[in-house]
């Protein structure tokens, strides 16, 4: 395995020197007319001002290689399937933050059934390693965390089945579970008082069954009907004390959600250049066995093609789902970006995010810009370039912070 994985990174680099003008234009594997197999792989490099999104900050320059390979069968048939595989090898520039460096797997299995007739499958699993804080820091974990990085794997797994009743209504049935488990848990403190930086997060198990009702009211525009129940289980993340203090017992067991409201989806304008996908409704939720709240949760995303060459979208949610703090987390988020379709080859991109977070007794106020360049060099490699800032403010102050980063990277698949 080793070796493949050596002999992957190294074709990697061959190719982000020598461009892609020899590449065949086939495959890397061809099984019959059916299966194609593909070298997929990625490099970047990124510099941070600030590694653990934390209140002090640690600057950081790392790069990565990326090798994996992605199958693909019955493309345009009625069953297809994909399966890609990548492993992310995570290297320091600096020599005092070698303990970070680590390889990170990436798997993901997706199955497609539409033969033209009224029933539609599909089946998606997925695993992927990750090692971040920001995701944590919304949560205003920002004073137990340290200069650590959160290591942990994340599974999701879905099935749904669509069915066409008539020519204008459908119904969909679908299930998906996802959780998480914390990976290689640091030591943190001082002397004698030593403790992991896992000790006060829960890992979460959700499953979620959705049902949904569709009529297509326009040629490109239908309503619809959603309900959606949520059932997530609380588990002790991986737990040590120096000082020889017992676990504390989890305040909660699970937390249960329903969900019930109306949707948009399809072309809002004759001319195709505004679209919409929105859902609104309520949600009802408790502890364990508690009484119900609710609050109003909605998730509209929309899309506007400006000019030939200018687009322009909009995305805002409201939700509550559980958080990494054995309790439950209300956000808002709002985004509005921009795109700008330079040439044939070259877009830009602009965004801007505002997420209000309020998880447990902590209130969390992030700002989020983004900008960014794709380049497609040849349809085997393509780069991009981006710049991030991140500006969080929280009740707590060591979950108070700002990070600025940039990127470089390239993918290349043949």
């Amino acid at each position: 395995m080793s070796r493949f994985l050596i002999a992957a990174s190294a074709l990697t680099a061959s190719a982000l020197v020598q461009g892609a003008n020899w590449i065949p234009s086939s495959p890397l594997v061809q099984i019959g007319n059916d299966c194609d197999i593909y070298f997929d792989a990625a490099a970047s490099l990124e510099v941070t001002d600030n590694l653990y999104s934390s209140s002090t900050k640690t600057s950081a320059t790392s790069w990565m290689v990326t090798p994996g390979f992605l199958l693909e069968y019955g493309k345009d048939s009625a069953l297809s399937a994909t399966i890609s595989a990548k492993r992310t090898f995570v290297n320091f520039t600096d020599k005092t933050l070698s303990d970070l460096e680590d390889a990170r797997d990436a798997l993901a299995v997706g199955i497609r059934f539409a033969d033209g007739g009224p029933l539609s499958l599909s089946v998606d699993s997925s695993y992927r390693v990750t090692a971040r804080n920001d995701d944590l820091q919304m949560q205003g974990l920002g004073g137990l965390l340290g200069a650590t990085l959160v290591r942990q794997a994340s599974y999701a797994h879905s099935f749904r089945a669509d069915y066409k009743l008539t020519e204008k209504l459908s119904v969909g049935l679908g299930y998906s579970n996802s959780y998480n488990q914390y990976l290689d848990p640091v030591k943190t403190g001082t002397a004698g008082s030593y403790v992991f930086n896992t000790n006060t997060l829960t890992e979460l198990n959700t499953k979620s069954m959705p049902l949904s009702f569709d009529y297509q009211a326009f040629e490109k525009l239908s309503f619809g009907l959603a309900l959606q129940h949520d059932v997530t289980d609380y588990s002790a993340a991986p737990y040590y004390s120096q000082q020889n203090i017992a676990r504390p017992a989890l305040a909660h067991q699970q937390l249960v959600k329903n969900f019930a409201g109306l949707t948009l989806k399809g072309q809002l304008t004759e001319s195709g250049k505004l679209n919409g996908n929105v859902r609104v409704g309520y949600s009802q939720y408790h502890y364990d066995s508690a009484a119900n709240d609710s609050d109003l949760s909605y998730s509209v995303n929309l899309s506007h093609q400006l000019t030939e060459r200018f687009s322009q979208s909009l995305t805002l949610s409201r939700d509550v789902t559980a958080s990494s703090t054995n309790s439950q987390m209300a956000s808002k988020n709002y985004t509005y970006g921009i795109g700008y379709n330079a040439s044939e080859d070259l877009n830009l991109n602009l965004s801007a995010t505002k997420s209000d977070v309020f998880a447990s007794t902590s209130q969390v106020d992030t700002y989020a810009y983004t900008l960014g360049a794709d380049y497609k060099y040849s349809k085997h490699l393509t780069f991009q370039a981006s710049y991030s800032l991140n500006d969080s403010t929280a009740t707590a102050a060591a979950s108070t912070y700002t990070s600025n980063a940039f990127t470089l990277s390239a993918a290349f698949r043949y």
